[in-house]
C-alpha cells in the first residue's frame, strides 16, 4: 500500500526485479514518464501500482509501439493521460485506465508542457515558436494559440486564468504572463525573477522558482536564482528569496499541498524543502542525492524522487515519506524526469 513501509528486504527485491502487469490492467498508480537516451532514444511510461509492482514501460505493453523521442511533460484529467514529447515534437493521448493511444496532437516546433483547461481542451506551450498552443480535445488539433515572451514553459490554472512561466530557453526572461483560460487573451504580465521554470499554487499564492542564468562565454552575466512569491489576486510579487549559492540552477517546483520542494540543481540533484512560512531560501539539502525528477503526493504527502543516474542506464524511482524516511525504491525507464499519480 501507498502508506505502509516497506522492510529492508522488500526494497531489496523491488529494485532487484521488473514485475511486469498485463495491458489493461494499468488502473491506479503513479505514471513515471522517462525521457529516453537524449539522441535517438525514446521515451517510456513507467507504471508503480498500489501494490508495488512496476511495469517499465507501459505505454509498449499497451499499444505495441514507442512513444517517440524527448519525453518532457505528462498531464491527466479523470479518462486520458497525456504525454508531451518534446523531440517528437507532438502530444501523445492515452485512455485511461488501459492506456491505448487515441490521438496525437502534431505540428509543434518545440512543445514543453500540457495542462488540461476548464472545458477539457489543453494548452501546450511551445519553445520553438514562443508560442502557447490550445488543442481540442475531441479532435486533437490545434484550433488556437497565443505569442507569448521567450521559453514558454510551465503553466497554472486558477479559476478562468493561465498563468505561464517563461524560462527564457536559451536566453533570459523575467515574466509570467496571465492570460484569460477562455481567449487565451493576455490579461497581465507580472515581472519574477531571472528565467522562470516551475510555480506552484497554495491557495491564493503562486510560488514560482526562478532558475537564474549561466553566462556559458564567461562574459560575467550570471544571474542567481530565487523562489518568488505571488498573490494571485493583486498579480502583485510579496517576496522574493535569493538562492544561498548563487551557482544553483534550480528546477521542478512541487508541493504537497503543505510545503514546497524542488531540486537544488538540475544536474546535482539536492532536493531541497520549504515550509511557505520560513523566511530563508533554505541553505542545506532535505534529501541528498541525485534528483532529476520530482512528484509530491497531496493525498499522502509523500514525496517521489527519480533518479536518472549517470542519464545513459535506467533510472530508479525512491519513495519516501513526509518525514524524510525512505520507503521503497523500484526501477524506472532511461531519465526519469515526471511523473503524476492516477487514482
Amino acid at each position: 500500500m501507498r502508506t505502509t513501509l516497506l522492510a529492508a528486504t522488500a526494497l531489496i527485491a523491488l529494485a532487484s526485479c521488473d514485475p511486469q502487469t498485463t495491458p489493461g490492467s494499468f488502473d491506479s498508480g503513479l505514471y513515471v514518464l522517462n525521457e529516453g537516451a537524449f539522441m535517438g532514444g525514446t521515451a517510456t511510461l513507467t507504471h508503480w501500482s498500489p501494490d508495488d509492482s512496476v511495469t517499465t514501460d507501459a505505454f509498449a505493453i499497451a499499444n505495441g509501439r514507442s512513444l517517440g523521442n524527448l519525453g518532457n511533460g505528462i498531464a491527466a484529467d479523470a479518462d486520458r493521460i497525456y504525454v508531451v514529447l518534446n523531440g517528437a515534437a507532438a502530444l501523445e493521448v492515452l485512455e485511461y485506465p488501459g492506456l491505448a493511444s487515441v490521438g496525437r496532437a502534431t505540428g509543434f516546433a518545440s512543445p514543453r508542457h500540457a495542462v488540461v483547461l476548464g472545458g477539457g481542451d489543453l494548452a501546450v506551450t511551445d519553445w520553438g515558436r514562443n508560442r502557447l498552443y490550445r488543442v481540442s480535445a475531441s479532435s486533437f488539433q490545434r484550433t488556437d494559440s497565443v505569442d507569448l515572451a521567450g521559453g514558454p514553459e510551465a503553466m497554472v490554472l486558477h479559476q478562468d486564468e493561465l498563468w505561464v512561466t517563461h524560462s527564457g530557453a536559451y536566453g533570459t526572461d523575467s515574466t509570467l504572463t496571465v492570460l484569460d483560460a477562455s481567449t487565451l487573451d493576455v490579461l497581465a504580465t507580472v515581472h519574477v525573477g531571472i528565467n522562470p521554470t516551475s510555480a506552484v499554487k497554495l491557495g491564493s499564492t503562486l510560488y514560482v522558482l526562478c532558475s537564474g542564468y549561466t553566462d556559458w562565454s564567461g562574459g560575467g552575466a550570471d544571474r542567481s536564482a530565487a523562489l518568488v512569491r505571488v498573490d494571485l489576486a493583486t498579480r502583485s510579487v510579496t517576496a522574493t528569496y535569493p538562492a544561498v549559492y548563487p551557482s544553483d540552477r534550480p528546477t521542478k517546483l512541487h508541493t504537497d499541498g503543505q510545503v514546497l520542494y524542488w531540486i537544488r540543481d538540475g544536474y546535482t540533484g539536492d532536493v531541497l524543502r520549504m515550509n511557505p512560512t520560513d523566511l530563508d531560501y533554505p541553505a542545506y539539502a532535505w534529501i541528498s542525492g541525485s534528483a532529476y525528477g520530482l512528484y509530491a503526493d497531496q493525498a499522502t504527502r509523500q514525496l517521489y524522487v527519480l533518479d536518472a543516474k549517470d542519464f545513459q542506464q535506467t533510472g530508479e524511482v525512491r519513495r519516501y515519506s513526509a518525514g524524510g524516511q525512505l520507503e521503497a525504491t523500484v526501477p524506472a525507464g532511461i531519465v526519469p524526469t515526471a511523473a503524476i499519480w492516477m487514482p
